[in-house]
């Protein structure tokens, strides 16, 4: 668990953590639950690095078999 939350920091995950902190502050500035939950969700993301990140949600394309045409 440790190393998973200290190791592979890429450029995505330092800018979810950048929008996750700054909905917390925004949630707490206007008193709005919406951003806390939007907050939340990206700071899960950045902490345990979740997420898709340059298509890894996307489906896999159909394979077709050698003798299908």
């Amino acid at each position: 668990m440790k190393q998973l939350l200290l190791t592979n920091w890429h450029s995505m995950r330092w800018i979810r953590l950048v929008i996750g902190l700054f909905l917390i502050q925004q949630a707490v500035q206007y008193q709005e639950w919406l951003f806390g939950f939007m907050a939340a969700f990206f700071l899960f993301q950045s902490i345990f690095n979740t997420g898709c990140s340059l298509n890894g949600c996307a489906v896999p394309p159909l394979k077709k078999n050698k003798n299908e045409q």
